[in-house]
């Protein structure tokens, strides 16, 4: 079994921090012993943890996923899949549209299936990409992704505050969504980077250490004058070679890639200091605030101005209220 350095674990890190992620129609599955309920396909990469009790988790072609505590199974976009029960069989299913948004948040969504005794709970939800913000990495999946989480390493937790969080959305709930799903990501991706079990092409990329040193300096140093020869160069690849293995590697052209993180950096920057937007843009890599202010906003939806006001009220919006005592 192939084992990569820790080394590359900040660069798996960097990548999943350039994502706006979220999670769509997360649903609690409560499917009882002797049943099992089918779904229609996911438009995106689709995220199952078993909470409590056992089953299997049965893609449309065939394959059978083992089910039990702490179990987590990734889904490509656009498959079927049946969670079914202990002793569940064809007269005991039902068929489901793919998760849908619910009308009331008062408690967790839950799809109930079947009135015995307890069979497999399991968490599930849609990945959720901001598309404007880059490609979803996950769309090259072919075949599922599974992790299986014993005793306090588990991600138990992170789900119940998931589930928890995506019923009742308040204040800061989409940050704090992301973070708990990037940190599920992070923890499921790393073990199986070290266990050589993925067979998602971009974590193969950050395994490979070309690739790896490009994303580094992509990361680290967004704001030095990086072309695609000069990525190359620090790949150690040609440059045409560079170019077609990374974008068949992470979906995205490096250049593309680059834009995202300086924007991000950009982000960042607006709103949390009070350098002029022209300070701004040198500081990403941007040659002029013309250039800088048409992508923020091609990307923002706001120009950086109005976007470090936004922060800003947020910010005021957020921060505790003194109590005053009359």
């Amino acid at each position: 079994m192939t084992q990569h350095s820790p080394a590359l674990h900040p660069v798996l890190d960097h990548l999943l921090a350039a994502l706006d992620i979220g999670v769509a129609n997360f649903t609690l599955c409560d499917i009882r012993d002797g049943w099992s309920v089918r779904f229609d396909a996911c438009k995106t990469a689709s995220l199952h943890y078993c909470m409590a009790g056992s089953g299997a988790l049965v893609v449309q072609d065939g394959e059978r996923i083992t089910l039990d505590s702490n179990s987590f199974v990734m889904l490509p976009p656009g498959v079927c899949y049946r969670i079914e029960s202990a002793n569940s069989s064809l007269a005991n299913t039902v068929d489901r549209e793919r998760l849908g948004a619910w009308s009331s948040r008062e408690t967790v969504p839950t799809v109930t299936v079947g009135e015995c005794s307890e069979g497999v709970v399991t968490a599930c939800g849609e990945l959720d990409f901001d598309t404007g913000a880059g490609v979803d990495p996950f769309r090259a999946m072919s075949r599922p992704l599974v992790a299986r989480f014993e005793g306090p390493s588990g991600l138990r937790d992170q789900f119940v505050l998931l589930l928890a969080e995506c019923a009742r959305p308040g204040l800061g709930s989409r940050v704090l969504v992301e973070a708990l799903l990037k940190q599920c990501l992070v923890l499921v991706l790393r073990r199986q980077i070290d266990d050589g079990g993925t067979n998602l092409p971009w974590t193969a990329g950050i395994a490979d250490q070309r690739l790896s040193r490009a994303l580094e300096a992509i990361f680290e140093r967004p704001q030095s004058a990086l072309s695609v020869q000069r990525l190359a160069d620090i790949a150690g690849m040609s440059r045409s070679s560079f170019a077609a293995r990374f974008e068949s590697t992470f979906g995205q052209p490096p250049m593309a890639m680059l834009k995202v993180v300086r924007l991000r950096k950009a982000s960042e920057l607006l709103a949390t200091t009070t350098l002029q937007v022209s300070e701004v843009a040198k500081a990403v890599g941007f040659s002029s605030r013309s250039n800088f202010s048409q992508a923020f906003h091609k990307f923002h939806g706001m120009d950086p101005t109005t976007f470090r006001q936004w922060s800003k009220s947020k910010i005021a919006w957020a921060a505790p209220q003194r109590r005053v005592t009359v």
